[in-house]
């Protein structure tokens, strides 16, 4: 199996918050590879959900021009948070394809994460380190 790389996206259940989890998969565009975390961007579709491109810390995604193989629908990724997630072999099955978001975007992307972080403050309860047993608790298929 062909070892994770940024740019790449896993489908996880994931705590967005200190206290909320996800009901659902979300994309998960890995931005960080450090010795044993990855750091993600949290990425949600806008489809019943436009409004929420009205909120500056939201980052449009077309899925087409070019058509995207990680993502496949309209998105936004969502730079008001911190996300890491202890690595772990298993946590590689959770990509449903080897490809990365397409260069332009995923720099764009990274560009106004890095910028958001540098301008505003992070809220504390949206730092948020999962542990393997966090991530297996909520996504019981990787096992």
């Amino acid at each position: 199996m062909m070892p994770l790389e940024v740019g790449q996206v896993l489908w996880l259940k994931i705590k967005y918050q200190i206290d909320k989890e996800a009901d659902t998969e979300h994309p998960m565009l890995v931005y960080k590879i450090v010795d044993n975390y990855i750091e993600v961007i949290a990425i949600d579709k806008t489809m019943g959900k436009m409004h929420q491109l009205l909120h500056p810390y939201n980052i449009y995604i077309n899925s087409q021009k070019p058509k995207e193989k990680v993502i496949f629908q309209d998105s936004y990724a969502q730079l008001n948070n911190i996300l890491t997630i202890e690595y772990f072999e298993d946590i590689l099955i959770t990509r449903r394809v080897e490809e990365k978001l397409s260069t332009n975007k995923m720099n764009q992307i990274f560009n106004e994460y890095i910028n958001w972080h540098k301008n505003n403050s992070i809220l504390e309860n949206r730092i948020v380190h999962m542990t393997k047993d966090d991530i297996l608790r909520l996504n019981p298929k990787i096992v």
